[in-house]
């Protein structure tokens, strides 16, 4: 069981290598300069308020790097951020009409990738798979 183990890791780490070269270049067809970038701004599209803390929370970027990030997407003018007027410890992060423009694209250019990727995949397979994906990543948290 140890190797079937150790090759379920090792096609998972390919696995995500595979799709962070495809994601990197979606990304940077829409000037993005990553795939967690891409990530960052799903995130912020959600119906709710979106802060700091819960970029770090939800995308699992450590906080270091979310803000990093966060300087050079407002930088880029796809982002804006606002101190919460009742507790200025909250910053909170929303996309700009560009950042909007800029998640457009990438969803358009990911159906089509969802459409190449997944074609060989069944309904009920690919539940399955985001299931257990879900379940592995709850693990590694």
């Amino acid at each position: 069981m140890q190797n079937e183990k150790m090759d379920i890791i090792l096609d998972t780490f390919k696995a995500s290598n595979l799709l962070s070269r495809w994601g990197g270049k979606l990304a940077s067809k829409c000037d993005l300069t990553s795939v967690q970038q891409w990530l960052i701004l799903d995130t912020i599209a959600q119906p709710q308020k979106t802060s700091l803390g819960d970029l770090t929370k939800n995308t699992l970027v450590t906080k270091q790097n979310i803000t990093k990030m966060i300087e050079r997407m407002k930088a880029s003018g796809l982002v804006q951020t606002n101190q919460d007027a009742d507790d200025k410890r909250y910053v909170y992060v929303e996309l700009t009409a560009k950042g909007y423009e800029r998640l457009e694209q990438l969803e358009d250019m990911r159906t089509e990738m969802d459409g190449k990727v997944l074609s060989n995949f069944t309904e009920e397979e690919l539940i399955t798979f985001s299931h257990l994906l879900n379940k592995l990543i709850d693990q590694l948290k």
